[in-house]
């Protein structure tokens, strides 16, 4: 199978890795526990979409972070997790699937991701992930990096 992500990283020169799941993984223990492959935890990243006054974001930050809702309305105001519904209206896909390259929303990188090495994370497609190298996210997508986690 041919992810569409996989087009753009080809198309970058970007190396990287298609990661295999058994079923649709939403939490990070559900990443490790449905990998066919060796997979690092502290490595899994996630993508939130948040909703405020501006519109839609795309949040992408590590697995284990949690949003910092506080830090997050100094930089866009008031915002809340968008709705399952409103996801799949804006990636065509469920939760857990969500590819921040592929996005339409801008993003905003929490700048404790950067600091990995690679990043694992959804392809758009539930039962595959894509591991790259963090210092490669800026030869294949826009990002804003600020700090907006907590542990």
């Amino acid at each position: 199978m041919v992810l569409c992500v996989e087009d753009l990283l080809d198309g970058a020169g970007v190396e990287y890795r298609v990661m295999e799941l058994t079923d649709r993984a939403v939490s990070v223990d559900d990443v490790v526990r449905l990998s066919k492959g060796e997979i690092n935890p502290d490595e899994i990243c996630k993508t939130i979409l948040v909703k405020s006054k501006a519109g839609f974001r795309a949040l992408f930050l590590r697995g284990s972070d949690r949003v910092s809702f506080k830090k997050l309305k100094a930089v866009m105001g008031k915002s809340r997790i968008a709705s399952p519904e409103d996801v799949m209206e804006i990636t065509g896909v469920l939760p857990g699937a969500v590819c921040p390259l592929l996005v339409t929303t801008p993003v905003i990188v929490d700048w404790k991701l950067l600091r990995l090495d690679r990043g694992n994370f959804g392809s758009g497609n539930h039962l595959y992930g894509i591991e790259m190298k963090s210092v490669d996210l800026y030869r294949v997508m826009d990002y804003t990096v600020i700090d907006f986690t907590e542990p």
